[in-house]
């Protein structure tokens, strides 16, 4: 977070920008003052001192002799390894959190006997000078979700469903304005607009996830030259009164009536009109925390490609894209024209919108915005607090007709920065990083939800199949730590006996959970049963990829003994290291019923990765003893899997069972090749050269072939047509995001429409990891991670004519682009100072770089023991390479 105007504690990051190469940090110094001033002169709150390192993020500031509510500013410079001191960054800052016990407001609420819309409360102020007015900043909580005003005007109007969902019997969240600019001399109102969110979600899925009656807490701190400190606290001297906003839900969706917005905006400038704020009641959350997370934001508009009516006389409007967001509509109609729009993913053969696949069957709901509109002229209104999935919306009620100007789909999702970029010369890989990426960014909403309309879930299963490739393409770091913090929750709330899944989804067994042990899904109260092993497993993957991508340790001292914990009660539910329970490979071609990879080999699997995390996390906490335990418990795990699963003639079976014994390194030394090779065998034999797997397959078998020598095969997969291909779920099945199950064949797509499948479900984009690590050639080394050191290695460079990559690192941007012609290969590759590259030439014969012989450049040194793999230091390259391709063996 840049300049965050609520923090609870400071942990400071930056980066370097060197012109000269090879560029390492051997010092920091970091300085933190109460003002601009001092921190140009000498800093008076706190300084580090020279600190000898070459850290650059996660560096903790003591609060403990900081104020509650005040801003700090801060400076860093840092020192090269020839003992010169860079100059001062330009400053920044960060303001603490108001101390809980000088929160000083109470959760207020209306009086819901004769409120029917959606509550909109206010708290007039007065400001004798603003001119002496040093700061103003406003913390807001409002359950489920609410909108800041400040004098009638709205605050942040592209932030929406603030704050990001919790367990709100444990804590909520509040986000923090910084207002100075917005006040004025003399009288002044803060208001807030209140709607149900996930707080009161008691339409649909039988109400349960109702946690009580919308309800808000405030407080405003005034800070003025002289000192002098004023706070307003919401309590029940606001008012409030019904606001346009007739209803609000989640699921369902809003509706507004603009005849009331007159009445309502002459009332906002009396003072007689309005009711008293109540007391709230229901669950009030036991802790308030700043949100640590990025704030949903509006993204994108989507004109309309076309209008045109269906047989019942609806206006279909397609925006050509399957999106999360919200419609915008534009209009000029008579006065009590009531505008009902209703939105879908797909079309039925009539032309009208099948809604199937947003989940009615399970919701009972069709995602509904209806707008009255005043009558007034031109009209724009577009949803608060709902959002949904869609790509066709039908208009109806309308009195003339409409063009496709009148309504624009808008793209919102949690504003986390994008922070990677790929493209490559086969244009089916590029449509599929698209779609992949589109679908992950419709499903980042607080949490990472499974799909943008039937059930909105933080399944643990999908999490941790998305994660790589999401920490790829955005900067993922607090919303995943936000999340783990949902798991953790999640899990405290509930500890009496419970169901866990077994063999599949329809069969359990009873176990007495154990606290701590996590459910199928987080945050919230739809939980689904005890975590299965191959769901649980994020809660020792998710600490482990933001250690790998982010570098910080935080995340495994924070979870190590939760972690442990998972592992230790994972094992004990099977005999002889081998676990029989779990959902499987979920999702394949054709559905659950053609899963091919035995449920207790890929349980068992993702225990054995969850064994390697652990022993590794241990090393890296200097955890010598857990270390040893976790790496012997380890090869007892693996020497069972083999015995149990392993064909030294054939490898493991199906297409999944194989690439997950070489994802996490179960297969026998020496037969990684076998297992690849019977990846290909059984595509061609079984599956008309294509590929048959779930979503823990699809994301392993590319890499389980283009690093085993089986890369030729990875592109005749690609660029397969036809029926049982990926061209086919563009051609064939219109997609423009990843289904629920991939509609790669005629019968896959029949049967996933008939099912009523999603189709924006982001857990089938596990393979846009491999575009990044295996195409582009960038990957973490999870002996420097954070991309400390960046493993550089294209590996398929032999089949595809050129590729690039990008990737936003915490030391800066990590570029690899590579281009081949019939002279060789030009490769192009940056690494930013403070890191440093580990390169695996892929072709043997005449090398140079940045001109000249690799023997001759600086900062360039050959790795003993290898073939044509050098350590890079810090800097830009060009390198060319001219020969025959390198025969790609085991992973180096």
């Amino acid at each position: 977070m840049e300049n965050p105007a609520a923090v609870d504690r400071p942990v400071l990051s930056w980066k370097t920008l060197s012109g000269k190469e090879g560029f390492v940090q051997t010092a920091y110094r970091v300085e933190v003052a109460s003002s601009g001033e001092k921190l140009a002169g000498k800093a008076d709150v706190w300084c580090s001192g020279d600190v000898p390192s070459d850290a650059q993020f996660g560096i903790g500031v003591p609060v403990g002799g900081m104020t509650p509510g005040t801003e700090y500013f801060w400076r860093v410079r840092v020192r090269d390894q020839n003992g010169r001191w860079s100059r001062w960054s330009e400053p920044a800052r960060f303001r603490l959190g108001p101390a809980a016990a000088g929160w000083n407001a109470e959760w207020i609420t209306a009086d819901w006997d004769v409120c029917a819309a959606a509550p909109f409360f206010r708290k007039e102020f007065r400001i004798s000078d603003s001119g002496r007015l040093v700061s103003a900043v406003v913390c807001l909580c409002g359950l489920g979700c609410s909108d800041l005003y400040l004098n009638g005007k709205p605050v942040d109007p592209g932030r929406m469903l603030d704050p990001a969902q919790t367990n709100y019997e444990h804590y909520a969240f509040y986000s923090a304005f910084d207002v100075r600019e917005l006040l004025r001399p003399g009288d002044n109102t803060v208001g807030v607009l209140l709607g149900d969110g996930w707080y009161n979600q008691d339409q649909v899925w039988n109400g349960f996830f109702s946690y009580g009656r919308p309800m808000l807490t405030l407080r405003m701190e005034l800070r003025y030259e002289d000192g002098t400190v004023e706070t307003i606290g919401s309590d029940r001297t606001w008012e409030w009164t019904e606001s346009p906003l007739v209803k609000s839900n989640i699921y369902a969706g809003e509706t507004y009536d603009a005849r009331r917005r007159a009445s309502f905006l002459r009332k906002m400038e009396r003072r007689e009109g309005w009711n008293r704020a109540v007391r709230a009641s229901g669950i009030v959350p036991k802790a308030l925390y700043p949100q640590p997370v990025e704030p949903i934001r509006v993204q994108r508009e989507y004109p309309a490609l076309s209008v045109r009516r269906d047989p019942a006389g609806n206006w279909i409007f397609d925006f050509g894209v399957n999106i999360a967001g919200i419609p915008r509509i534009r209009v000029s109609q008579p006065e009590g024209t009531r505008l009902r729009m209703r939105m879908g993913e797909t079309l039925k053969p009539d032309g009208s919108i099948d809604f199937s696949t947003t989940g009615v069957a399970a919701t009972g709901t069709v995602q509904t915005d209806e707008y009255v509109c005043a009558g007034d002229g031109a009209e724009e209104w577009s949803p608060r607090f709902t959002y949904h999935g869609f790509r066709y919306l039908e208009l109806s009620g309308a009195v003339t007709e409409p063009d496709t100007s009148w309504v624009r789909a808008v793209s919102v999702r949690s504003d986390v920065r994008p922070a990677g970029y790929f493209r490559c010369s086969d244009e089916t890989m590029n449509r599929l990083h698209e779609m992949a990426v589109r679908t992950l960014a419709g499903n980042l909403h607080g949490l990472p939800s499974d799909c943008p309309h039937r059930e909105r879930c933080g399944w643990l299963g999908d999490a941790h199949t998305i994660a790589p490739y999401a920490n790829f393409n955005f900067g993922m770091y607090d919303f995943w730590m936000k999340y783990l913090e949902d798991i953790r929750s999640t899990a405290s709330s509930f500890a009496a006996g419970e169901l866990h899944h077994k063999a599949s989804n329809t069969e359990f067994y009873h176990a007495d959970k154990q606290p701590g042990i996590p459910y199928m899904i987080a945050p919230g109260r739809r939980l689904c049963g005890v975590a299965s092993p191959d769901w649980g497993t994020a809660l020792v993957q998710l600490p482990w990829q933001l250690y790998l991508h982010y570098g910080s340790r935080e995340p495994l001292e924070r979870y190590y003994d939760w972690m442990k914990q998972w592992v230790e009660y994972v094992g004990s539910l099977g005999a002889d290291c081998i676990i029989p329970f779990g959902l499987g490979d979920w999702c394949p071609p054709g559905g659950n019923a053609k899963i091919d990879c035995p449920i207790a080999l890929s349980s068992t699997a993702f225990h054995y990765i969850d064994v390697s995390i652990v022993r590794q996390a241990a090393e890296a906490l200097g955890r010598r003893a857990d270390s040893e335990r976790f790496g012997e418990l380890g090869r007892r795990i693996r020497d069972a899997f083999n015995e149990r699963f392993f064909d030294p003639q054939s490898g493991y079976g199906s297409h999944t069972a194989n690439a997950l014994a070489l994802d996490a390194g179960l297969v026998p030394e020496g037969f990684e090749k076998l297992v690849s090779d019977a990846v290909v065998r059984d595509a061609e034999s079984r599956y008309g050269g294509f590929i048959h797997a779930g979503i823990f397959g699809i994301g392993r078998i590319p890499a389980a072939l283009s690093r085993y020598g089986n890369a030729a095969a990875v592109c005749r997969i690609f660029a397969k047509e036809g029926e049982n291909s990926f061209p086919f779920m563009w051609r064939n099945a219109d997609a423009t995001t990843l289904w629920e199950v991939l509609p790669v064949s005629s019968e896959s797509r029949d049967e996933c429409l008939a099912a009523g499948c999603s189709l924006n479900h982001p857990m089938q984009g596990g393979y846009d990891a491999w575009f990044y690590e295996d195409v582009a050639g960038i990957r973490p080394d999870p002996q420097h991670p954070g991309f400390k050191r960046v493993l550089f290695e294209p590996r398929m460079t032999g089949c595809l004519q050129w590729a690039e990559g990008r990737v936003d690192t915490p030391y800066g941007e990590v570029r690899s682009s590579w281009r081949r012609d019939a002279q060789g290969l030009e490769w192009r590759i940056a690494i930013p100072a403070n890191a440093s590259g580990r390169v695996v030439l892929p072709l043997r014969g005449e090398v140079s770089v940045n001109g000249k012989g690799i023997a001759e450049c600086r900062g360039v040194v050959p790795v003993a023991g290898t073939d044509g793999t050098y350590l890079f230091q810090a800097g830009d390259y060009v390198i060319t390479v001219s020969g025959e391709s390198r025969a790609t063996g085991a992973v180096r």
